[in-house]
């Protein structure tokens, strides 16, 4: 598949390009500054991606990318969300940005585009409820104004899905081809977090589901690896399980 990465000189990024060449896909790496990913990356890697600069927040320059490139999917990996809720950025920005040069694209080409997007944990629901995780730990709210985005998009205008890990390290300083994870790959969850330790403790008043949610948070922390791998891997499906929803992910071997 050819891909359209945006944000492709972030710490997300430069994995992400390792990982969709180690799955065969063919890279379109859309970026600010092509000297600054040509830094980033060995020169082994960069000779094998095409390299287009450009603003993630001008969505006409990203439809066009796209289309001139032929690209069939699209993964965002650009702008952090502010941990503070007092505190803004230009994730909503860039985010709106990028999900309409999606859309754009995809009603020129009359077929819509294969999109994955990164948002947070706190956007999955609390297991068994309809509320929101960070309706209790309220950080990275920003990730909840765009996920009301992605579903209040019109049926199959663009088949996203909605990544949504915790805390991201990394594995290692150098990204290689194949890509390399000492870890196994992520198991996965629509809609709320896989393999929630429930606890009797949800049902302290006003409390519980607080305390029970930061109690889970840190067995979903995981590597920019293994999320690298696991979107590179998704797009080899044409028929992905993940599409129109959010994605939990953990590492189940811890």
């Amino acid at each position: 598949m050819k891909v359209l990465l945006i944000g492709a000189t972030g710490n997300l990024g430069v994995r992400l390009v390792a990982a969709l060449l180690t799955h065969g896909h063919v890279v379109v790496a859309y970026v600010r500054s092509a000297n600054k990913l040509e830094s980033l990356l060995p020169t082994s890697i960069y000779s094998q991606i095409t390299v287009v600069e450009g603003n993630a927040k001008d969505s006409s320059l990203i439809s066009r990318a796209i289309l001139e490139h032929n690209c069939e999917a699209v993964v965002n990996s650009a702008g952090l969300a502010a941990m503070a809720p007092w505190k803004r950025n230009d994730l909503p920005e860039i985010f709106s940005a990028v999900l309409k040069g999606v859309q754009k694209a995809g009603v020129q080409r009359n077929e819509p585009l294969r999109a994955w997007f990164l948002g947070g944990l706190g956007v999955l629901q609390f297991p068994g409820t309809d509320t929101m995780l960070s309706n209790y730990v309220p950080i990275f709210l920003e990730h909840r104004q765009n996920i009301k985005l992605l579903r209040a998009l019109p049926p199959r205008s663009v088949e996203w899905s909605l990544l949504c890990p915790s805390t991201m390290t990394a594995e290692n300083l150098q990204v290689s081809v194949p890509a390399k994870s000492i870890h196994n790959k992520l198991t996965a969850n629509s809609t709320s977090p896989p393999l929630w330790q429930d606890s009797w403790l949800k049902h302290i008043p006003f409390l519980g589901k607080l305390i029970l949610a930061a109690m889970n948070a840190p067995r979903y922390d995981t590597t920019l690896e293994q999320n690298a791998d696991f979107i590179a891997s998704d797009l080899t499906d044409r028929e992905s399980r993940w599409i129109g929803v959010p994605v939990g992910v953990i590492d189940a071997t811890k």
